[in-house]
């Protein structure tokens, strides 16, 4: 850590250290703060963060709610009485011992943190977490293809990037002028916090713990281009602060494909963005040296100064799902920068698609990034964009560099050993993508469901069906209501479900008895994501709890307690964040032993990205989207049965 904070030193000599002006404990690094920059914009409104000041501070549930959600939670996986009478013994006993204590502490730490978990978990959760963020860690996107009417947009790489880049850049500057409306949903204002962590910003390996560097939006007005595992700078704004046009973007990219990349021997440095696919201990030690060389600190700087990075990936074309899940997810290795936390892909074939380092920022904000774009390219006119791209450019010549690295025979081993392991730990996962086209999130609202709790109970179904048991689930719940707001965990297995899943599969129990269940089972999980949406679940609190022992004192019996550990090791873990102008969204497992499930809810369509390591866990992801299918069609026929009956009536 001592190492870490010398070598960030060093890199911010010239720039100062200032605090986000919303108090959420992170600084940026800038000439001049933000005001300077903001009172000289015309545009500038003031309402991203508006609510900010007010947002509620994340509360410490009571305990003997916490203990009795708890205590329901783990009644489907009790065989028998005795466990489950064992589990309110433990409960009872560590509330009237020790529980006790460590709730007094949370308490008296929450009054002096208006989110009293953010940072046990930023850091735990991520930054002290060691296994590679690839394939670990960081989420995906898949941008949906343009339309035909964009066909000279969809099928060109570099007015596809072009495209991407000017889309980006809108949204940008929508940041910098504050314009975007802060979020609320059913009347609660939500966090927009991350919308600090976004721009200009790059994980940082470190010694035990990694930490995250921001720099100012508007004073680093330039992106990362990556091309065959070499970086350049590509500038995206003129020397007054305004955004350049198509014309200037897409010569620049020109330039570096046609011009740069061949001027530079392939073997220079390609392959530095590999190390960031390292075990983060391993990356940090190949960082320190790449570090102790001034060329190379002042590329690494470049690209965490940068906007964000756009990869270009001129050697690939993904077609099939799968391919092009694996190509958001991971790609090669080789031509990437993983601690970058917005990076977009384009492909030979115009395929487009995006990954998110995940240490300071979940979904929502790159949901709502990724879709602008998306949207934003499609509604364009394309003719008009082609147009603006192929006029005489500016007499200005707009630099763009190469980023050198100095590769010793060290760093040149580090760097084969990275992409040995890459190609390893990415080969042991399988993955299916189930793209179920027979109805969405329309016609499940027309069958009186929440089409969140709707596919959770597809995925319970789809998963009993083929192990017949249930297993822990987790849903990510959103708790931006609060300030600095992150997630809760959703638990999706109750006793209600055990129920919906065992009469389903019970040719003794009726239709109508099935259909009972169902309702009940969705009415259930509806019901504890909206307790765990207002921080009121009981997972994050038992984080807390525990994070209140002090060092050498006794762990309680009921966190050393075997059910109690399995009742979260989430051997299903999922997730929904959906856009109509995606098709893919996912990330890894988080057990081994289970499958990872992100999950779309579109109108007409649902979309569930599989993913397991079928070695370890002796899982087929084959298999469980097959079951998913004879889940979602008898729900389905069952549903639809009953309201042709109804309507009859």
């Amino acid at each position: 850590m001592k190492e870490t904070l010398r070598i960030t030193r060093r890199m911010m000599s010239s720039l100062q250290r200032f605090p986000f002006e919303t108090r959420n404990g992170e600084f940026y690094w800038a000439q001049h703060p933000n005001a300077f920059y903001q009172q000289k914009r015309k545009g500038f409104q003031g309402v991203t963060f508006e609510n900010q000041h007010k947002m509620p501070s994340l509360p410490v549930p009571e305990l003997e709610e916490t203990l009795r959600k708890y205590i329901e939670t783990v009644r489907p996986y009790c065989r028998t009485k005795e466990q489950l009478e064992e589990q309110k013994k433990l409960c009872s006993e560590f509330a009237e011992t020790k529980g006790s204590q460590l709730q007094s502490r949370l308490k008296e730490y929450a009054e002096s943190s208006r989110n009293w978990l953010s940072q046990f978990w930023d850091n735990q959760a991520y930054l002290e977490y060691n296994d590679p963020v690839i394939p670990y860690v960081s989420y995906f996107y898949v941008h949906k293809p343009l339309t035909n009417s964009h066909n000279k947009i969809q099928t060109d790489p570099l007015i596809k990037s072009t495209a991407i880049i000017m889309a980006v850049i809108r949204f940008l500057e929508a940041v910098k002028d504050e314009a975007l409306p802060a979020d609320v949903a059913k009347d609660h204002p939500f966090c927009m916090n991350s919308f600090h962590m976004m721009f200009n910003n790059s994980r940082i390996p470190g010694e035990g713990r990694d930490s995250n560097v921001f720099y100012s939006l508007h004073e680093q007005n330039f992106i990362t281009v990556a091309l065959r595992g070499n970086f350049y700078t590509l500038q995206t704004h003129n020397e007054n602060g305004e955004p350049l046009g198509p014309s200037a973007i897409w010569q620049q990219l020109y330039d570096i494909v046609n011009v740069r990349s061949a001027s530079i021997q392939e073997s220079t440095n390609s392959g530095i963005g590999t190390l960031t696919s390292l075990p983060r201990n391993e990356w940090f030690q190949s960082y320190k040296q790449l570090q102790s060389d001034m060329v190379s600190q002042q590329s690494l700087e470049a690209i965490q100064k940068s906007l964000f990075i756009v990869c270009l990936d001129l050697d690939t074309s993904p077609v099939t799902l799968e391919e092009k899940a694996r190509y958001a997810w991971h790609g090669n290795g080789v031509n990437r920068f993983f601690d970058k936390p917005l990076q977009f892909f384009v492909a030979k074939n115009g395929v487009s698609a995006f990954l998110a380092e995940h240490s300071k920022m979940d979904g929502t904000p790159t949901l709502l990034l990724n879709d602008f774009v998306c949207r934003h390219i499609q509604n364009m006119d394309a003719d008009k964009f082609i147009d603006q791209i192929n006029q005489e450019p500016s007499s200005h010549a707009f630099e763009n560099s190469h980023l050198p690295f100095l590769v010793t025979p060290a760093i040149r081993n580090q760097i084969q050993v990275a992409h040995s392991k890459f190609l390893a730990v990415t080969t042991e996962h399988d993955l299916k993508v189930w793209h179920y086209n027979k109805y969405g999130k329309a016609t499940i609202k027309t069958l009186g469901f929440s089409p969140d709790a709707f596919i959770q109970q597809i995925i319970q179904l789809g998963v009993y069906k083929y192990l017949r048991q249930q297993l822990p689930t987790y849903e990510a719940a959103s708790t931006r209501r609060f300030f600095k707001g992150r997630t809760e965990t959703g638990r999706s297995v109750s006793v209600q479900s055990a129920k919906f899943v065992a009469d389903w599969e019970d040719p003794d129990v009726t239709d109508q008895e099935k259909l009972a269940s169902l309702r009940a089972s969705a009415a259930a999980h509806s019901s504890y994501l909206k307790a765990a949406s207002a921080g009121l679940g009981v997972d994050r609190h038992f984080f807390g709890l525990k994070n209140m022992l002090r060092s050498g004192e006794p762990i309680p019996e009921l966190f050393e307690n075997s059910l109690f550990k399995y009742s979260s090791t989430w051997l299903i873990s999922t997730s929904q964040l959906s856009s109509e102008y995606f098709e893919g969204y996912g990330w890894s497992q988080v057990n081994d032993n289970g499958f990872g499930l992100a999950y779309m809810l579109n109108k007409d369509w649902l979309n569930i990205n599989i993913v397991n390591k079928p070695a370890a866990s002796g899982l087929s992801a084959s298999r469980l989207h097959y079951y998913l299918s004879q889940a979602a069609d008898e729900m389905h026929a069952l549903l639809t049965k009953e309201q042709n009956s109804r309507s009859k009536l």
